[in-house]
């Protein structure tokens, strides 16, 4: 597997699914709940706990989420975790987004030469 490394480690784009999806799970699991009572207490239709569980969803809304948590006694809200240094922060993240473009640039140019372009 490649290594992810500059901007796109910023972005999260590795991720196939939301990884609170996996969090999720793990609670309702340990709460030995079955889905479909799970989905009538957290206010959510069956089918979109199903989903969300079983991978073919992708990208729950945040308001899923916290209807979940709400359903098993738990908070789903947004905390400060620690203060970010914009003035340090900004121009790292332009020089990978810059780096980002190029690796896209060089990748297509490749790809056209090889496809005889």
């Amino acid at each position: 597997m490649a290594v992810i490394r500059g901007w796109l480690k910023r972005s999260r784009r590795d991720l196939d699914h939301d990884p609170q999806i996996d969090t999720m799970k793990t609670l309702w699991q340990q709460e030995r709940l079955k889905e479909k009572d799970f989905a009538v207490l957290a206010g959510l239709s069956p089918q979109t706990v199903h989903k969300m569980f079983d991978g073919q969803t992708k990208r729950p809304q945040f308001l899923t989420y916290q209807k979940m948590a709400t359903a098993m006694g738990h908070k789903y809200v947004l905390a400060p975790d620690h203060k970010v240094d914009y003035a340090a922060e900004i121009p790292k993240a332009r020089d990978e987004f810059k780096e980002h473009l190029a690796a896209l640039k060089k990748a297509r140019e490749k790809a056209a030469k090889k496809n005889g372009k």
